[in-house]
């Protein structure tokens, strides 16, 4: 009887130092000066002023689109200004991209023009920076690219941005390994949100971008 109260007392125990451990996971604490100005800087994110220091910083692409999770990403807004790495496109390719959106005429007649993003890259990308592959993901607004199989590449056909060269994070929280950034998204003008992201082997996945109450 004693052997048993004993085995009884030491698994209450031990039940209520595993709760503790998860309520201490689950504590939030408010990011320090000095780790906000990280998110805020040009370490993570690229925050410049002058457009012509300005290459694509594909993590300041997160932002670009709400999603609840990784595989929800809206692929167009995210590759819409390309992956930070510029991919050469012949002329042989765009006259098939013209030809698949039904264009007719040459390319120098084009108002604007293609911007090119390989499969590899796509993949790449979301890889790095979600921990999910293009075929994982549920290829939101992946059907407003040409997609040019002989090339294994998508093309869109535009001459503006929707880079955004300025990011101010007004706080942050960690939650056990998420870290929550909440800024005033001033380049869309619709409203709070929060990004969400996950340390993970040194660094940081991108797990969710929200507008705050929604």
């Amino acid at each position: 009887m004693k052997k048993m109260l004993a085995m009884l007392i030491s698994a209450v125990f031990a039940l209520v130092s595993l709760s503790g451990c998860q309520m201490n996971t689950n504590k939030v604490s408010q990011l320090t000066e000095d780790e906000l100005a990280y998110f805020n800087g040009n370490s993570f994110f690229t925050n410049e002023y002058e457009s012509s220091l300005v290459t694509v910083n594909i993590r300041n692409q997160f932002l670009s689109s709400l999603y609840d999770k990784p595989e929800n990403i809206d692929l167009l807004e995210l590759f819409y200004s390309g992956t930070g790495t510029i991919e050469d496109i012949s002329e042989e390719e765009i006259n098939a991209a013209m030809s698949a959106q039904g264009i007719e005429g040459s390319a120098e007649a084009l108002p604007t023009g293609y911007h090119k993003t390989s499969r590899a890259s796509m993949d790449k990308v979301l890889t790095d920076h979600m921990g999910i592959s293009l075929e994982d993901s549920a290829k939101i607004g992946l059907e407003k690219f040409v997609f040019l199989p002989e090339y294994d590449a998508y093309y869109h056909l535009h001459g503006d941005t929707n880079y955004r060269m300025q990011i101010h994070f007004t706080k942050g929280e960690q939650i056990g390994d998420l870290i929550k950034l909440y800024y005033d998204d001033d380049f869309y003008g619709d409203g709070e949100k929060v990004l969400t992201l996950k340390k993970k082997d040194g660094g940081y996945l991108f797990i969710s971008n929200q507008k705050i109450g929604k």
